[in-house]
C-alpha cells in the first residue's frame, strides 16, 4: 500500500476530489496553489493507468519553475521516484510515471510531447498563444487534463480563462485572503498599510478590476476596450497598409499592421513568430498581399536592422531591400526606449483595434510592465523582457513614426548612427548606402589595426 506524505490545505480539498477535465484556480498569494497542484500531480501519476504516463508543470519562466517548484516536486515523490534528474527538471515513479518541469519562455520544449496532465501556473504571465499552439494539442490523442492557476493581473488571458471555467464542464474555485483565512488578519493588516489598494485587492483579494501595477500600458488598452475602440475594425482596401517590426535575432519578431484615417490609426492585424527565418517572413507578406489585398505604404524596421541575422552574414536591411525596394523600407529613429513608451502613451488613444487579427498584440500591450526589483520591493525604470516585450516594442516603433508620436528631436548628433543621420537628412536607403557604410567601417577598423 502507497502511503501520501502530503496533507491538503481544507481549501484545496475540493480540488484534489474533483472529476472535471479542466480546471482555473484564481489564488491569493502564499495560499499554497503551487504545492497543491504538484502534490495532485503527483497522486494523479501515481495511480494512473495509462502506459508510459507524462505530466507536466509549465512556469512562465524556466528558472522559475527550478526556483519555486523543483523542491516541492522532489518533496512529494521521495518514497516513490527512482529516478531524479536534476539537469533536466523530471522525476520518474515506480510505476513509469514521469513529471517535467518546463517554462514557457521556451515553447519549442513542448511541442512534439503529449501530456496526461498539465499545470499551468501564473498563466497571465504566459504568452496568451502558449495554451491553443502549444500545450493543448499535446493533451489531444491522450485526452490529457489541464489546470490554470495564478493571481490576477488585470482582465488579460487568464482572466479569459477563469470566465470560461465558470461555465459546466469546469472546477472553479477563487480563494481570497478575506475567505480562506490562511493568512492571519494581523499579517493581512501589514500587508495592506504597506500595499496600495491596488496592489492588495490583486494579490490578496484576487482582484481582475484594480489597476495592475507596473505596467505601461494596462489603462489605455482597458480604455480602449471601455470606448468600443477594440472591436471590429477590419483592414479597408481603398487604404494602404504600414508595418512597424521588432526584430528578434534569438526570439520572436514581431509586426504590427496599420492604416491611417484623417483621425484614427487603424491596427488591422498582427503578426508574432520565433525560430524562423527572415524568407519566411517575406513569405507572410506576400500572403497577406495576396488573400487580403494588402497594398503596402511603408515597412519600418528597426534602427538595429543593419546587424547580420543568424543565418546569414548579410543585415537584415540588406535582406529587406532585396526582397522590397529602397522606397518601402523605412529605418525607425533611435531614441531612448522610454521617449517610444511615451509616444505610445500619446498615440494608443487614437487608435482602434480590429480584435479578431491583433488580440495577441493587445495582450502584449497590456501586459508590457516595468522591472520588479524583489531586495528593493521596488519596480524600476527598466522594462521587463518577457514575452510581451517583442509586441510592445513593435508597437513602440510604430508610434514613433506615427505623425502624433514623433518626438521632438533630442538626439544626439554625435551619437547617431550612419543610418540614422540619412533618415534625418530625408536621403533614401538603398543597397549602394550600405556597401558603403560597410567600406567605411573596414577601412577605419584597418587604420585602427595598423596604429596598434
Amino acid at each position: 500500500m502507497i502511503e501520501i506524505a502530503y496533507s491538503p490545505r481544507s481549501q484545496f480539498i475540493p480540488f484534489h476530489q474533483r472529476n472535471t477535465r479542466w480546471s482555473c484556480i484564481v489564488a491569493h498569494r502564499r495560499c499554497g496553489k503551487t504545492v497543491a497542484c504538484i502534490n495532485d500531480l503527483h497522486e494523479r501519476a501515481l495511480y494512473s493507468q495509462k502506459k508510459n504516463p507524462r505530466y507536466g508543470y509549465i512556469a512562465p519562466f524556466y528558472s522559475q519553475a527550478k526556483n519555486i517548484a523543483w523542491d516541492y516536486l522532489k518533496e512529494a515523490t521521495l518514497d516513490t521516484a527512482t529516478k531524479v534528474s536534476e539537469s533536466q527538471l523530471y522525476v520518474e515513479l515506480f510505476n513509469g510515471a514521469r513529471i517535467t518541469l518546463y517554462g514557457a519562455d521556451n515553447p519549442n520544449t513542448l511541442r512534439g510531447l503529449y501530456f496526461d496532465g498539465v499545470v499551468l501556473d501564473e498563466y497571465g504571465d504566459c504568452r496568451p498563444s502558449l495554451w491553443g499552439e502549444v500545450v493543448l494539442p499535446t493533451l489531444a490523442d491522450r485526452k490529457g487534463w489541464a489546470v490554470f492557476i495564478g493571481t490576477p493581473k488585470g482582465k488579460n488571458h487568464f482572466f479569459d480563462i477563469y470566465q470560461r471555467s465558470r461555465s459546466e464542464g469546469w472546477f472553479n474555485a477563487t480563494l481570497k485572503a478575506s475567505t480562506t483565512f490562511i493568512i492571519g488578519e494581523e499579517e493581512l493588516t501589514e500587508m495592506r498599510a504597506q500595499m496600495t489598494e491596488d496592489q492588495y485587492m490583486q494579490e490578496f483579494e484576487c482582484s481582475f478590476e484594480a489597476a495592475v501595477v507596473g505596467t505601461y500600458y494596462a489603462h489605455l488598452v482597458a480604455e480602449a476596450e471601455r470606448d468600443g475602440r477594440v472591436g471590429i475594425y477590419p483592414f479597408n482596401p481603398d487604404l494602404d497598409v504600414s508595418v512597424a517590426s521588432d526584430l528578434g535575432l534569438t526570439d520572436s519578431s514581431a509586426y504590427w499592421f496599420w492604416q491611417e484615417y484623417p483621425d484614427r490609426y487603424q491596427m488591422i492585424d498582427y503578426y508574432e513568430a520565433d525560430g524562423i527565418h527572415l524568407p519566411d517572413y517575406f513569405k507572410m507578406f506576400h500572403e497577406k498581399e495576396e488573400e487580403y489585398g494588402y497594398n503596402y505604404k511603408q515597412i519600418h524596421l528597426p534602427h538595429d536592422a543593419r546587424a547580420g541575422t543568424l543565418a546569414s552574414k548579410r543585415s537584415t536591411i540588406e535582406q529587406f531591400l532585396d526582397e522590397f525596394g529602397s522606397e518601402l523600407i523605412d529605418i525607425q529613429p533611435r531614441l531612448k526606449k522610454q521617449h517610444g513608451i511615451d509616444a505610445s502613451r500619446w498615440v494608443l488613444p487614437m487608435c482602434t483595434f480590429h480584435e479578431p487579427s491583433t488580440k495577441e498584440g493587445i495582450e502584449a500591450l497590456r501586459a508590457y510592465r516595468r522591472t520588479y526589483n524583489e531586495k528593493t520591493q521596488q519596480f524600476s525604470n527598466e522594462a521587463l523582457h518577457d514575452w510581451s516585450s517583442n509586441g510592445a516594442d513593435a508597437y513602440r516603433g510604430f508610434a514613433l513614426v506615427s505623425k502624433q508620436g514623433k518626438m521632438p528631436q533630442t538626439e544626439d548628433e554625435d551619437n547617431l548612427s550612419h543610418y540614422d543621420k540619412i533618415r534625418k537628412q530625408n536621403h533614401k536607403l538603398s543597397l549602394d548606402t550600405l556597401f558603403k557604410e560597410h567600406e567605411d567601417e573596414i577601412r577605419s577598423l584597418t587604420r585602427r589595426r595598423k596604429i596598434a
